[in-house]
C-alpha cells in the first residue's frame, strides 16, 4: 500500500479521476453492465459518508470505470479507490449544504451535462452500436486498394565518411572506375554496412533522414549520386533495384477497421439525423440573428 506522500498523491489521482468519470461515455458503460458478483455482493455496504452508503455494486462499477480509462487497478489499490468515491460523496454533501445546485449557473451547467449524457447515450445506441466492421469488409477495403498499402523500396548501398573533402576525393575514384564495395570496405565509417561492401539492403519509403531518402530514391540501378550531406556525415551512394513492397493484411487491418469503422458510423449519424429531422417540426428565423 502507498504511504505518506505517495498515498495522498494516489487519493488525488483517484478522487481526480473519479470525478471526472462522472457522466462520460465509459462510466456510463460501465455502469450499464453492474458488477459480475449476486446479489448479496451487490448490496455490500464498503463505505458510509454521514448517512449515505457505498455499496459494492458502486464500487465495482467505478473500478470498472477507472479500468477503461486507466488500465487495470491492482487489489492493493481497491482502498484508494473507495476513499476516492468518500472523498467525492463528501464533497457532494457540501455542495448540497451550500446549495450550489439551486444557483442559476449551476443549474445551467447541470443542464448541460444532462443534455450531453443523454446525447451520447442515445448516439451510443443508435449509432456506435449499429456501426460494426467485420474482416470480411476489411479484407475486401484491403484487396480492393491494394496500391494504398504499397510502399516503394529499393536496395542501395553507401560510403559515409567525416569531410566533404573526403568525399569528393572518394566520389572521383569512382567515377574513374574503382570497385564501389572495395571503397566501401576501405575508407566508409558506418562499420555496419562497410563490412558489406557498403550494402544497406532494401530501404522503404520513410526509414532514413530525408536528404539520404530523396538522394536515394532518384538513382537508378548502378547509378552514383553526388555527396549528399545528413547528420550523420557525407555519403556517397550507389543504387540498386526498385521495387514495391505491399504491406501484409495483418498488419494494417487494424488501420483498415478503424477507417470503415469512422466512414461507417459517419454513414449511419447522418442517416439517423434526417430521419429524425424529418420526422421532427423546426423552424429557424434566420432574420432574427442579428
Amino acid at each position: 500500500m502507498p504511504s505518506g506522500e505517495s498515498e495522498v498523491r494516489m487519493q488525488r489521482q483517484v478522487l481526480m479521476a473519479a470525478i471526472v468519470l462522472v457522466g462520460t461515455a465509459g462510466g456510463l458503460c460501465a455502469a450499464a453492465e453492474g458488477p459480475a458478483s449476486g446479489d448479496a455482493d451487490a448490496k455490500r455496504v464498503v463505505a458510509r459518508v454521514n448517512q449515505v452508503e457505498i455499496t459494492y455494486e458502486e464500487f465495482q462499477k467505478r473500478l470498472e470505470s477507472l479500468q477503461q480509462q486507466r488500465g487495470p487497478v491492482q487489489p492493493e489499490q481497491f482502498k484508494d479507490v473507495v476513499r476516492g468515491m468518500v472523498q467525492e460523496e463528501i464533497l457532494i454533501q457540501d455542495a448540497a449544504t451550500e446549495r450550489l445546485d439551486q444557483e442559476a449557473a449551476v443549474k445551467a451547467k447541470l443542464e448541460q451535462a444532462r443534455r450531453r449524457v443523454m446525447i451520447e447515450e442515445l448516439l451510443q445506441r443508435k449509432v456506435i452500436a449499429q456501426s460494426q466492421v467485420t474482416d470480411d469488409e476489411a479484407r475486401k477495403m484491403y484487396e480492393d486498394n491494394k496500391p494504398l498499402f504499397s510502399t516503394e523500396t529499393m536496395r542501395v548501398s553507401h560510403i559515409m565518411v567525416k569531410t566533404e573533402i573526403e568525399a569528393e576525393a572518394i566520389l572521383k575514384e569512382l567515377q574513374a572506375g574503382k570497385d564501389f564495395a572495395e571503397l566501401a570496405k576501405a575508407t566508409s565509417q558506418d562499420t555496419g554496412s562497410a563490412e558489406k561492401g557498403g550494402d544497406l539492403g532494401e530501404l522503404r519509403r520513410g526509414q532514413a533522414v530525408q536528404e539520404f531518402e530523396e538522394a536515394a530514391f532518384r538513382l537508378k540501378e548502378g547509378e552514383l549520386s553526388p555527396v549528399v550531406k545528413t547528420q550523420y556525415g557525407y555519403h556517397i551512394l550507389k543504387g540498386g533495384a526498385h521495387a514495391t513492397a505491399v504491406e501484409p493484411f495483418d498488419e494494417v487491418k487494424g488501420r483498415i477497421r478503424q477507417s470503415l469503422l469512422q466512414q461507417k458510423e459517419q454513414e449511419t449519424f447522418m442517416a439517423f439525423m434526417a430521419d429524425l429531422e424529418k420526422k421532427a417540426k423546426t423552424e429557424i428565423f434566420e432574420d432574427r440573428l442579428r
